[in-house]
């Protein structure tokens, strides 16, 4: 078991950039479930068995030619690229490491051929090895994908070219075809709705059929959508008040800020319907539907936003019952929960109940592994449902030797320093509650950076044991 201390120094207090490890071993106090070990093995564990070759890759293995491996080990006296138009002899020699004045190797010269392929840039590439005084001749005949002319746009007022061509993902020079150009298309209608304009429609006029060259975006961009109102439909348990406070959509405040922070983003619109869903379900309204309607003046610039709200029943707690437990009895966990039998669910209660039986009972204890899942379950009368906690103890560990390592220049005082701000010492059982305040105490010490920009805050992280420390 190691307990690792992670963090970035605070240049303006110790100069200390600690990754110390406290190592723990495990001390079995009472019967209990063992630990699951964690994966381990097959270093490739995750990765699919089998890969779909990519199309250029099929290309090749289908109809690719087939080098003699006679001319390996002679000298490479020249190379010479045939057939290309658009795109440059260096360009193509930049994806080959077959050169001249290097030996011959066949399977570099195929692994250059599959480089080539995946650039896109071409359709079919005819190697052949020409033998000559001192050595061979590579000779490569290219046939060129067609490539990107010209980008285009027309019809754009509000957004640019240059912001335009920044998000379309395609430049000139890149090889042209129809699912690239429609992949673009539609990135820019992604943006337009960024940047609420609801209703923008790009087409492509050139680069979707076979001798297009040219790339041309044809952009009706519409009105710029602004939120006139919010309202509420069909909500009694909560008021018009209450749900705006879950909303990041925002309302021209009877037109005070008509032109500053009311525009209607459409994927903004969509989750705070997922937002207002989701704050009726935390409270125990599982069936609760929230939907949306827009109704435009009549120049179409300002939108009435209505939100449909189809409250549903609430659900109450019938039962709370707990399995998996043996270190302590199900009276006692029940007892000291916030959420009762009786009550309407409610999802923050339900959280710091967990959080309860982590910390202040097993965490206490030693059980640094402890996993507690609640379970809601629906029962087939209406409006009631069982709260189950899933409990998986696993083994109790005390605190072993302490090891402390930092970065750069560090000295037995500054060793102390941070061991004197962990509330555990060797021998000792391991704390949760304890854990967390040592890393609170680690933070506001001023010795580590706190900034995110800056670095990762300290943190302090328990690690399973290697199974060769053993317990004891």
């Amino acid at each position: 078991m190691e307990l690792q201390i992670t963090g970035r120094a605070n240049r303006n207090a110790l100069s200390v950039a600690l990754a110390s490890l406290l190592v723990l071993t495990t001390h079995a106090l009472v019967s209990a479930q063992g630990m699951q070990g964690g994966g381990g093995g097959d270093p490739n564990a995750g990765n699919p068995a089998i890969q779909e070759p990519k199309f250029r890759d099929k290309m090749w293995e289908a109809g690719g030619p087939r080098l003699s491996g006679v001319n390996n080990g002679k000298l490479v006296t020249g190379i010479e690229i045939a057939g290309n138009v658009a795109v440059s002899q260096h360009k193509i020699l930049s994806h080959m490491q077959t050169r001249a004045d290097r030996n011959f190797d066949e399977k570099q010269l195929q692994a250059d051929l599959h480089e080539l392929y995946r650039t896109e840039l071409f359709r079919k590439i005819t190697p052949t090895i020409r033998d000559v005084d001192g050595g061979v001749v590579v000779r490569l005949e290219v046939l060129e994908q067609p490539t990107i002319t010209e980008v285009v746009f027309h019809g754009n007022q509000r957004l640019d070219d240059r912001m335009l061509k920044k998000h379309c993902g395609i430049e000139v020079g890149d090889p042209i075809n129809p699912f690239s150009v429609d992949m673009a298309r539609q990135r820019l209608v992604d943006l337009y709705l960024e940047h609420s304009f609801n209703h923008a429609a790009v087409s492509v006029r050139e680069g979707n059929k076979a001798n297009d060259r040219r790339v041309y975006f044809e952009i009706s961009e519409g009105q710029l959508e602004r939120i006139n109102t919010v309202v509420f439909e069909g909500n009694v348990i909560f008021s018009d008040e209450i749900l705006k406070t879950k909303l990041k959509t925002r309302d021209s405040r009877h037109g005070f800020t008509r032109y500053m922070f009311n525009k209607a983003n459409l994927n903004t619109i969509r989750e705070d319907a997922d937002r207002l869903t989701t704050y009726y379900r935390s409270l125990g309204y599982f069936q609760a539907r929230i939907d949306y309607r827009m109704d435009y003046n009549t120049t179409g610039d300002l939108v009435d936003l209505k939100f449909v709200v189809d409250e549903g029943p609430q659900f109450f707690v019938r039962n709370i019952s707990i399995i998996g437990n043996r270190f302590f009895s199900s009276e006692q966990l029940v007892s000291s929960m916030t959420l009762k039998s009786g009550e309407a669910f409610n999802l923050g209660k339900m959280s710091r109940d967990q959080k309860t039986l982590r910390n202040e009972f097993y965490g206490r204890k030693g059980f640094v592994f402890v996993d507690i899942q609640p379970e809601p379950r629906f029962l087939e009368e209406p409006g009631q449902l069982d709260l189950v906690y899933k409990i998986t103890e696993g083994d109790v560990y005390r605190a072993g030797e302490i090891h402390v390592h930092i970065e750069g220049d560090s000295s037995h005082t500054q060793h102390n320093v941070v061991t004197n701000m962990i509330g555990l010492r060797p021998g000792a059982i391991i704390d949760l509650r304890e854990l967390e305040d040592s890393e609170r105490r680690l933070r506001f010490s001023q010795i580590f950076e706190t900034n995110p920009s800056q670095g990762q805050e300290p943190t302090i992280e328990v690690r399973n044991p290697d199974a060769a420390n053993g317990g004891y």
